[in-house]
């Protein structure tokens, strides 16, 4: 039970959203015509024992073969000694993996082993879990067999806009018996999972408004002068635009989208001047600490010298400090609140709070804003994200939220020159960034995982330990999502100051990081992210005044991942890359359709469409839409999972 805990497993209905990351197609045969990087799966027969050699300090890996088609695979695992470790030569076992050709040798490394069971279908279910595939595999289909699982959209409308029952919909997807049958039932979980979506929106939210803001216009004015900059022209009209909302007789309700370093965060700190001119309270969730406590000292530098008190609240505090923000928020002390999800606790409560401001909406569920605003009864929002979401999607998404778009960059932003680094000049990135040290310009390299054990996967385990190897070694840090708050809060800090000029990350400095000396950013394994994601990484750059680059490193990517990397580099705004990205991989990025495991749900057009439909005809019905404003209070678009 731990070991599902820890993967933020706690009920049945987090167990039955655990897709599969993958599927085993029993009749897959191996070929040659493989390209590397391509994922295969197969029936294999082990044809030479599993061996286990040390390469270096910390470093082992098992070798063995399997016999598929004619064709030997050469399988290895490193650093998992105990691979492969209970077979013998004539066993027969299903393997998955991705490809890596050498000459005309099949290789697969640390792919995935299932023992045949009896009852297996065409198809076999692969899951990426802390305990084996097959265990859990076991687990979903006790789950399955003894629960009933309840859609939060009534049986008829289901059958009118041709979804599956939920259940079936969800068996399908864990246990097909094709994948024609798969596609099927990913397309009605899908739309089922974004009418919850649409449908949250539309009904949690009342826009009677029942006070209002007292400050003349005008006062915003003090604020914008105070600045220590001008607005660009973008700005100045967001923010018009947001205080003519304020004062209106409705609730606002609104989405501004912006390119990564156009300034939102003095945005939102402007609406957050006008609520505390008029009395009222106004709270900022940011989705990390790092984020949050920079943002805190933008407050202060701007808010506290117009009298407006402010307060910080999160995880890492002292039980002293937390105390007294607890109390400064609750008796109004504090008019401006800056916090992470520790603003949606019990014990958070609030004096009037009036507006909420959720930043990177993207990182946050409907509920987690719907809790926040509910702190204040009613509230106004306003949702921003530097991750811009395509039109189409946006319109659907967000039909009743009133969209502000800033494209314009500050003065003097320097251009980010992006290009995809071959391996042959690997090395010469590492003498470039070196350096650069010696001027006191800053680097990021981010890799995709903590740890290393995978020749595949860059780790940044693996990468920091290169640095500390060189003689740039006292200038390196590394800064990672395992670490205490309080660990991330010192490295950010040392990187800041300059004590640390290159730091090796995963993406927990992905979003809205500013440190004006940072002028290079590495992204290793870059294939794997997604192009929103690597230009929010890439956005990381080009906060001060120097000429600043993004490097792409892709060694174990296919053609197609590399052609895509190459349009990426071609593109500058995050509105083109956001239309680029959601042509290539859909909208799970976007909206949080990705479920707990790693298979997603792919959106599109059509799929949008219904949703949309769905969720009209759920608020046309009164007794239906109450019914499933009540279902809404769970957490995921499951209404609820019962015992048989």
């Amino acid at each position: 039970m731990q070991s599902l805990n820890e993967m933020g497993i706690y009920t049945p209905s987090d167990l039955l959203l655990h897709f599969p990351d993958r599927y085993v197609d029993v009749s897959a045969k191996i070929d040659r015509t493989l390209n590397d990087g391509d994922t295969a799966s197969f029936l294999g027969e082990l044809t030479s024992p599993a061996k286990r050699a040390y390469i270096r300090r910390g470093l082992n890996v098992v070798n063995c073969t399997f016999l598929n088609n004619g064709i030997n695979v050469r399988c290895s695992w490193f650093n998992q000694p105990y691979a492969a470790r209970n077979l013998v030569v004539g066993d027969k076992v299903y393997v998955v993996g991705k490809v890596k050709r050498f000459k005309s040798a099949v290789q697969m490394v640390n792919p995935t082993l299932l023992t045949p069971a009896d009852g297996d279908s065409s198809i076999v279910p692969v899951y990426k879990t802390a305990i084996p595939s097959r265990t859990f595999e076991g687990a979903v289909k006790t789950a399955l067999d003894n629960v009933k699982i309840n859609s939060f959209i009534p049986p008829e409308l289901a059958q009118k806009f041709g979804l599956l029952p939920l259940q079936t919909a969800i068996m399908r997807v864990h246990f097909p018996r094709d994948f024609m049958e798969l596609a099927v039932a990913k397309r009605s979980i899908a739309i089922e999972n974004l009418c919850y979506v649409i449908t949250s929106y539309r009904l949690l939210k009342d826009d009677k408004r029942d006070f209002s803001y007292f400050a003349p216009v005008e006062t915003i004015n003090e604020f914008t002068n105070s600045l220590p900059y001008e607005l660009t022209a973008e700005q100045q009209t967001v923010v018009e635009e947001i205080v003519r909302e304020l004062r209106s007789d409705k609730l606002a309700n609104l989405l501004v989208q912006g390119e990564v370093g156009c300034g939102k965060t003095v945005v939102a700190l402007a609406a957050m001047y006008y609520a505390a001119k008029s009395g009222f309270q106004s709270a900022l969730m940011a989705p990390t600490e790092v984020l949050a406590r920079q943002h805190y000292e933008t407050m202060i530098r701007l808010l506290e010298p117009l009298g407006v008190k402010t307060q910080l609240l999160c995880a890492s505090m002292t039980a002293k400090q937390r105390e007294a923000a607890l109390f400064n928020i609750k008796f109004g002390t504090a008019k401006c609140i800056i916090g992470t999800q520790s603003l949606i606790s019990d014990e958070t409560v609030f004096d009037n709070l009036r507006l909420v401001i959720a930043d990177e909406q993207q990182r946050f569920g409907v509920n987690q804003r719907a809790k926040l605003e509910s702190k204040g009864g009613k509230t106004d929002m306003i949702v921003m994200t530097a991750t811009p979401i395509p039109r189409t999607l946006a319109l659907s998404l967000y039909g009743e939220l009133q969209q502000l778009e800033i494209h314009e960059l500050p003065a003097n932003r320097p251009n980010i020159t992006t290009s995809l680094v071959p391996p042959a000049k690997i090395e010469n990135m590492y003498k470039y960034i070196t350096d650069k040290t010696a001027v006191d310009e800053r680097t990021y390299i981010i890799c995709p995982r903590i740890e290393g054990g995978d020749e595949q996967v860059t780790a940044v385990d693996d990468i920091y330990a290169k640095l500390k190897r060189m003689p740039v070694a006292p200038l390196v840090g590394c800064i990672h999502g395992k670490m205490r708050d309080a660990e991330k809060n010192a490295v950010m800090s040392d990187f800041k100051s300059g004590k640390i000029k290159i730091l090796v990350s995963t993406t927990v400095v992905e979003v809205g990081i500013d440190v004006p000396e940072a002028t290079t950013v590495i992204v290793f394994d870059a294939e794997r992210f997604g192009l929103s994601q690597l230009h929010q990484i890439r956005g990381r750059v080009g906060r001060g005044v120097k000429p600043s680059y993004c490097f792409l490193v892709s060694e174990n990517g296919s053609e197609e991942s590399n052609a895509r990397l190459k349009e990426f580099c071609a593109l500058s705004d995050g509105f083109s890359v956001s239309e680029l990205d959601f042509k290539l991989r859909g909208a799970g990025d976007f909206v949080g359709l990705k479920q707990h495991g790693n298979g997603s749900l792919e959106i599109d057009a059509n799929i949008i469409e219904r949703s949309r439909g769905l969720s009209d005809a759920i608020i046309s019905d009164s007794s239906v839409s109450k019914a499933v404003l009540d279902s809404l209070k769970a957490p995921e678009f499951i209404k609820s999972v019962t015992m048989n």
